[in-house]
């Protein structure tokens, strides 16, 4: 084995520990975010940082924690982080993790593109509602 080549991950049962808005499910005082959550990515590490703050941002307001759709990629990305699943393993986002379209699309190009405007609807409709 070569120096650089392999890494462990190193990650908390999120499944268990975490809800859909990376909150302590025993503590609503601690969050976690990141790698440590089971995320895999630059990218998503970064988003799940960002959907911690606007949560602890809206909580700091008297108002609930933020719960993105799992029609879009943070949503999905955050129930597959707490939803319970004995063979766990850190995701990346991906199509896959989606919620699927009522609607059969054969063609990926067509199917992912319908998906990512049900997604910024959705982000649309949140920033409506929390007034973010």
């Amino acid at each position: 084995i070569k120096y650089g080549v392999m890494h462990r991950n190193t990650y908390i049962n999120s499944t268990k520990l975490l809800d859909e808005t990376y909150n302590l499910k025993n503590n609503r005082n601690i969050y976690f975010a990141g790698q440590i959550t089971g995320v895999e990515g630059y990218v998503e590490s970064a988003a799940s940082g960002l959907m911690v703050a606007i949560s602890i941002l809206n909580r700091l307001k008297n108002n609930d924690n933020i719960e993105f759709s799992d029609k879009t990629m943070l949503g999905s990305l955050a129930k597959y982080i707490s939803t319970e699943n004995k063979n766990y393993q850190p995701m990346n986002a991906n199509f896959g993790i989606l919620k699927p379209l009522d609607e059969k699309i054969k063609d990926k190009k067509t199917r992912y593109l319908k998906q990512a405007e049900i997604a910024i609807n959705q982000v649309n409709k949140m920033k409506e509602m929390y007034n973010l």
